[in-house]
């Protein structure tokens, strides 16, 4: 057994495909295969189900996936511990691009910890517009690691899924639409819309779902300010698609209601991008981190598991 191969293993059950892990990894989707097909030889078990439109990992795959998060990270605690010993506390640099409103729910708990465990590494952060342009950022090398979204991949990115996101319609509580918690496509275009600005995550997310139908409602406001987005749906009768941990505290206050798209939920891998070719142990130790937080399998981000206020 390999540590390259238990990566190998990591990278499918992340992306959920071969040839994807395979982009991550810089390797060939045959090269890839094979290195499963020995470690599943060696082991005696299937590892992986090889399944469409997403390879999951068998029962013996989730247990040997838990065990390799832990040698993951027992490598880079042993790294960082010789690093000190011979150097003192770990130091370097790390440059993180992110929205605000990513920075502010999901990646900033992260990046807390981080800090508090490497107070030698200096974050700097710079906040985009986009996450498209946080992307593009890494591209040209003025950030080293980007969050977002992650939709296609990118054959110069590896990419680490770090939680899966659900995204609902939020209205006002006096809406004609608040006595109901799901909604239809039908519906949804009886009322204008507020919208994120073109190249922002929730936008293409948005795009998606109107344009399997018959275009975009009315119009009210294109934003990337999530507050002033919240704050045209609670004065309007314009919905707005959201990711449910950004309005918890409207859930929780009673101030906007949830819809769910019927028959059609939305649910997005987020998580954070960086390019394969570049090696830095800043970077690696926060990747590291990032599995450590969120476990063996990506968490999930759902209405379920925020706290809302709804109608019954």
């Amino acid at each position: 057994m390999e540590i390259r191969q238990l990566r190998a293993l990591q990278a499918i059950a992340d992306t959920g495909s071969f040839g994807e892990a395979a982009l991550q990894l810089g390797v060939t989707q045959s090269a890839l295969s094979h290195s499963i097909r020995r470690l599943e030889e060696e082991l005696d078990e299937t590892l992986l189900i090889r399944a469409r439109p997403r390879v999951l990992p068998t029962s013996a795959g989730e247990e040997v996936l838990r065990s390799a998060q832990r040698i993951f990270e027992e490598l880079m605690r042993l790294e960082a511990r010789f690093d000190r010993s011979k150097k003192g506390p770990v130091t370097g640099s790390l440059r993180v691009a992110a929205t605000a409103m990513s920075l502010t729910y999901v990646l900033g708990d992260y990046c807390e910890t981080f800090m508090d465990r490497y107070p030698g590494i200096e974050l700097t952060f710079t906040a985009t517009e986009t996450a498209d342009q946080a992307v593009k950022r890494v591209l040209t090398g003025h950030a080293d690691i980007a969050f977002g979204p992650l939709f296609e991949p990118h054959p110069q990115l590896t990419a680490v899924v770090i939680c899966e996101t659900e995204h609902v319609f939020v209205v006002r509580k006096g809406h004609p639409l608040a006595a109901q918690n799901d909604v239809s496509m039908k519906e949804l275009l009886q009322y204008p819309i507020a919208l994120f600005q073109v190249g922002s995550g929730t936008r293409q997310i948005t795009d998606s779902v109107f344009d399997d139908g018959a275009g975009y409602p009315e119009i009210v406001t294109e934003s990337n300010d999530a507050q002033f987005l919240k704050r045209m749906v609670s004065i309007t009768n314009a919905s707005a698609l959201m990711a449910a941990y950004a309005v918890t505290d409207e859930f929780s206050q009673a101030k906007l209601h949830a819809l769910r798209l019927k028959d059609h939920p939305l649910m997005v891998d987020v998580g954070i991008v960086h390019k394969t070719s570049v090696l830095m142990n800043s970077l690696e130790l926060f990747k590291a981190l990032c599995f450590e937080i969120r476990g063996p399998r990506k968490q999930q981000l759902t209405l379920a598991n925020t706290v809302i206020s709804q109608s019954a």
